[in-house]
């Protein structure tokens, strides 16, 4: 965490002069990031990813955090997660494929630890991008014995604005063998770089609501800072959640 926070600070007082970031197009985007709650700092989660994209992912004409999604291209990815104080890691592997008609498929695999104990876990999506900033899709997951299914449907839709960049819009349905999940959020980017958000859960036994803002550090290029820090409106949920990370693009 010291290292990632040394970076950062680096990272917001370097000039623009040294390092010129032209927003130029990516295929590749590695990152690392560390989670976790103002109550227990120390006791956080570890996260490292990497993703490539088969076509060039324009960052120039949309928020960083969703040039991804808006490029609507076929990507792979994996995954890695340590949670030491619970002694837990996570190993993934995913990928989408994205046909010509802007329909696509997805599947992802997931192998948890905790301890002496491992479970695979799989799924599977099919969805479709309705336009240039849209898509819904339906998915399955399952796994091992203990591990229950679940499925459902999300959508997704980015709404450019005209003074502002702005704003991104979820929502998805889940269900387990014995509930339903449903989540809706709203971000409204600022700029290409600022997000502050809300967000929404409802299942059978609790519901709650979330207020979040996030910043997208461009340096250069080939490497950014990013922050996020999230509040749970409700007081069996103590402490702030935050993030930090840095992630490569070239």
């Amino acid at each position: 965490m010291k290292t990632l926070t040394n970076i950062a600070l680096f990272a917001a007082l370097v000039t623009p002069q040294v390092f010129a970031a032209q927003d130029n197009p990516f295929q590749h985007q590695a990152g690392v990031s560390y989670g976790a709650n103002s109550e227990e700092v120390s006791d956080g989660v570890w996260n490292a990813n990497y993703r490539y994209y088969t076509s060039p992912v324009d960052q120039a004409s949309s928020p960083y955090a969703l040039n991804g999604f808006l490029a609507q291209t076929t990507n792979f990815g994996a995954q890695y997660s340590d949670f030491d104080a619970v002694d837990a890691k996570g190993y993934g592997v995913d990928g989408t494929y994205v046909f010509d008609s802007k329909w696509f498929i997805g599947a992802n695999y997931q192998k948890s630890e905790v301890g002496s104990f491992d479970v695979d876990t799989y799924g599977a999506q099919l969805g479709f991008y309705f336009n240039d900033t849209s898509a819904v899709a339906a998915f399955y997951n399952d796994g091992e014995d203990g591990v229950e299914e679940s499925y459902g449907l999300q959508v997704r839709s980015y709404l450019p604005l005209a003074s502002t960049s702005g704003v991104d819009l979820q929502a998805n349905w889940t269900h387990f063998d014995s509930d339903d999940v449903f989540n809706v959020g709203a971000d409204w980017y600022v700029t290409d770089a600022w997000s502050v958000g809300a967000g929404y859960s409802y299942s059978d036994d609790d519901d709650s609501f979330d207020v979040r803002t996030a910043y997208w550090l461009r340096i250069s290029d080939n490497f950014s800072a990013n922050f996020a820090v999230a509040k749970v409106l409700d007081s069996d949920y103590d402490g702030v959640g935050m993030s930090i990370g840095v992630i490569g693009r070239f």
